[in-house]
């Protein structure tokens, strides 16, 4: 991809990416997620003299101009706008200022700083937001206000401990102040996914 035509789609790719792997998820459960694989897409060569120049001099053909801009005119503000159709980022070239100190490929872009107030409307701006909490007790209540009576706090300990779900690398949960674990959203929906393809275990 290059030009225009990057900037035309590449937002879109991103979205379907993302879309993917939320509903591979939905469906088949969070095993067979794969951000935990795929997280980031790496460039790993630099463009030389001659491909910048034909970057620079490539135009979008008409006819997949008019396209996407009549597709974009036939959404609603809210379709346009959802993550779901295309997801942007703003990535902010850095260089660390001393020896041993990481560079971040990404930078996050706080709502109220002084850059983002200039930020173009077509970015997205990512807000910092704790994560939704939940003790393994909350869960088992949950699981049974939806009908899985028979799912219990033993039953919940069987089922994190099959699938190692206190491994850092899933995401699942976490200590807080060093001793206190709790659970996210997404090991709420994991086993409410676990819960929905063994109903005649839990109901």
């Amino acid at each position: 991809m290059a030009g225009e035509l990057d900037d035309a789609l590449s937002a879109r790719f991103q979205a379907c990416c993302l879309n993917y792997n939320k509903y591979i998820t939905e469906i088949f459960g969070d095993k067979y997620a794969i951000d935990k694989y795929l997280s980031f897409s790496l460039q790993f060569s630099k463009l030389n003299k001659e491909q910048r120049e034909l970057i620079e001099d490539y135009k979008l053909p008409e006819t997949i101009e008019t396209y996407i801009k009549t597709f974009d005119a036939g959404l609603t503000e809210e379709e346009f706008n959802s993550e779901e159709y295309a997801t942007r980022y703003l990535f902010v070239p850095k260089t660390a200022n001393r020896p041993g100190q990481a560079d971040r490929v990404i930078e996050f872009v706080k709502e109220d700083s002084e850059l983002a107030v200039g930020l173009n409307k077509e970015y997205v701006l990512i807000k910092e937001a704790e994560k939704t909490k939940y003790l393994a007790g909350q869960i088992v209540k949950l699981m049974k206000e939806k009908g899985f009576l028979k799912f219990s706090m033993h039953k919940h300990t069987e089922l994190w401990k099959e699938y190692d779900a206190k491994n850092p690398k899933y995401n699942y949960g976490g200590l807080v102040a060093g001793k206190h674990w709790y659970w996210y959203k997404k090991w709420l929906d994991f086993v409410e996914n676990h819960c929905n393809e063994n109903t005649e275990i839990y109901c």
